[in-house]
């Protein structure tokens, strides 16, 4: 079962600088894996994990022939360049400003190209980011991708979806298992590339020892109930071998969408969740 609200056990945890490679930011093993499915015949999924400057990013595009995967693309480059010139640039700024400038860069950046491109008109993207020093996570998304933690055996979904299908649920005229299986579920109410602002939502936390976390696009949501997902991540298993299990499931169940899965697994033994 997935808690929607956050009740976590925050305090500081101190990480062993060797459970990353030297000049890494992010702390424990981490890994990514994306598939077209089963009924695309080209994967507008784009992802990056970025151990230098602590990020794992995942987008999921929209809008035309090969116009989703060129948005999805332009966004994970453009907040990864973006966010490496804040670590290396000015110091001054809070990370949260610095994480929001990355984000309204992509977003600029899909406009524009969209702009020079007419075949390109009318694309945007999903976002969904963590950024990570040690263990101090900011996260940002914008859409129906998701960010989850798994800490002490509970799965807490950290974003809510900026969707039709979610709107539908916080209106009480529909619960999850639902809003998965309507029509509406893929509308989304947010988007990067869509109009000249974006409006994306923030949350910072500690990591703890134990904790893993999960960026995922809807193509594994859609297919994958949370309490699988809950099952799958929660295995004593590499997280080479999590995001395969993750990608895996969500095809054997339908595969009707792109899916995409990126794990960090943090060193350490489990905290308490409360």
């Amino acid at each position: 079962m997935t808690d929607s609200a956050l009740h976590l056990d925050t305090r500081s945890t101190a990480l062993s600088a060797s459970a990353a490679p030297s000049g890494s930011l992010l702390p424990g093993e981490w890994a990514g894996l994306s598939d077209a499915g089963r009924s695309r015949a080209h994967n507008e999924d784009a992802w990056r994990i970025d151990p230098g400057i602590g990020l794992i990013a995942l987008a999921d595009g929209m809008g035309g022939y090969n116009a989703g995967e060129v948005a999805s693309a332009i966004a994970v480059e453009t907040i990864a360049r973006a966010l490496a010139d804040e670590i290396f640039g000015d110091e001054t700024h809070q990370p949260h400003d610095q994480l929001a400038r990355a984000i309204h860069a992509a977003n600029a950046a899909i406009l524009a190209a969209a702009a020079r491109r007419p075949e390109c008109l009318g694309m945007g993207t999903t976002l969904a980011v963590a950024w990570i020093c040690g263990s101090a996570l900011r996260f940002s998304h914008v859409g129906d991708s998701r960010i989850y933690l798994m800490r002490a055996g509970r799965l807490y979904q950290l974003t809510r979806d900026h969707s039709v299908g979610q709107a539908l649920i916080d209106a009480g005229l529909s619960d999850p298992d639902q809003a998965r299986q309507s029509s509406m579920r893929g509308v989304l109410t947010r988007a990067l590339g869509v109009e000249p602002t974006v409006q994306p939502d923030y949350g910072e936390f500690e990591l703890a020892g134990g904790d893993r976390l999960l960026l995922c696009s809807d193509g594994l949501t859609d297919m994958v109930a949370d309490e699988q997902i809950a099952r799958l991540l929660a295995r004593d298993a590499s997280s080479d071998e999590l995001v395969k299990d993750l990608i895996e499931r969500a095809l054997a169940q339908g595969g009707h969408d792109n899916v995409t899965a990126l794990v960090l697994k943090v060193p350490g033994q489990p905290a308490a969740a409360r």
